[in-house]
């Protein structure tokens, strides 16, 4: 499975607190650590503990942490010929609340994220070629997420979209779109159609006349909402202790790339999927936090 990701590298600053500090409130008694993240990286790592050969396409800044990325992705097993860098701009940051109940909150700083521009598309277009699906994620400038799927279609190659943060997509874009995955907040932002708790049906259908040929909404806890024109399934969540669900949302597409990378779709994927992201929030960090293929086929064995 030729799995190519383009999106974001963050260097993660992450606090483990009782709870989520209100405006103007400081929690005291936080613990700290510093992990790697952004939602392009967490995919690629994800993709590559799962069993996909993986090229990451980002920007890294001008600072240590890009020479520490790099080697971290090598280490990962990734190829890293087609990243590049910024010489004017700081590597991604992401400042993280993570609450003892799992609910978290995100500032993030693109720095060198932004610089992944359209005419850098010139740089990685063969390995689109090669690639069975590509992966994007919204850390990185519309025009470039946009242009790499327009590409990827006319070459005939997936993609796969998950637009977080939310971000409305345009007509040519979404008829792109092999694979849509998208949280309820976000399928509610792009189909403009408000969230009641029993309307996805309705929701997916929109999205699917919009264009983008499978449409997945991931329910956190609840499972997850798959719909295209053959079918719509909902599978139940793994029941889990969650305490941070910072990455649950990127292990989720990381998986389910794999498995669609050369197949269609379908009940198998969504599970693997699933059981990826259920361990994900088990345990703390972004990156630290995506389990391996072993780990995978154990937990479900397990459940």
């Amino acid at each position: 499975m030729k799995i190519v990701v383009v999106g974001s590298s963050n260097i993660d600053m992450v606090a483990q607190v009782s709870h989520i500090p209100a405006p103007g409130e400081t929690v005291g008694n936080a613990s700290f650590i510093q992990s790697f993240g952004g939602k392009g990286a967490n995919q690629a790592v994800a993709a590559g503990r799962l069993g996909g050969s993986v090229t990451f396409v980002t920007a890294l800044g001008n600072d240590m942490y890009a020479d520490i990325l790099k080697k971290h992705f090598k280490a990962e097993g990734i190829m890293t010929d087609y990243i590049i860098d910024d010489a004017n701009h700081p590597t991604g940051t992401a400042l993280i609340y993570v609450a003892n109940s799992g609910e978290n909150c995100i500032a993030v700083a693109p720095g060198a994220n932004f610089s992944l521009l359209p005419e850098c598309i010139t740089q990685f277009s063969e390995v689109i070629e090669e690639a069975d699906i590509i992966v994007m994620q919204a850390e990185i400038p519309y025009e470039t997420i946009k242009k790499t799927a327009l590409l990827a279609k006319q070459k005939g190659k997936k993609v796969l979209f998950n637009p977080a943060p939310a971000c409305l997509i345009d007509e040519e874009l979404m008829t792109a779109i092999d694979i849509l995955v998208v949280n309820e907040l976000e399928a509610s932002f792009i189909s403009r159609i408000e969230y009641t708790g029993n309307n996805l049906e309705d929701i997916a259908q929109t999205l699917l006349r919009s264009g983008a040929r499978n449409i997945v909404i991931t329910l956190g806890s609840q499972g997850v909402y798959m719909k295209n024109e053959r079918e719509t399934m909902q599978l139940p969540g793994y029941k889990v202790k969650a305490i941070d669900t910072v990455a649950a949302g990127d292990t989720f597409c990381g998986a389910l790339a794999v498995v669609c990378a050369k197949k269609e779709i379908d009940k198998e994927a969504l599970n693997f999927a699933n059981a990826a992201a259920a361990i994900a929030v088990t345990r703390l960090g972004a990156q630290p936090s995506i389990p391996t293929l072993d780990e995978v086929n154990t937990f479900m064995q397990n459940h």
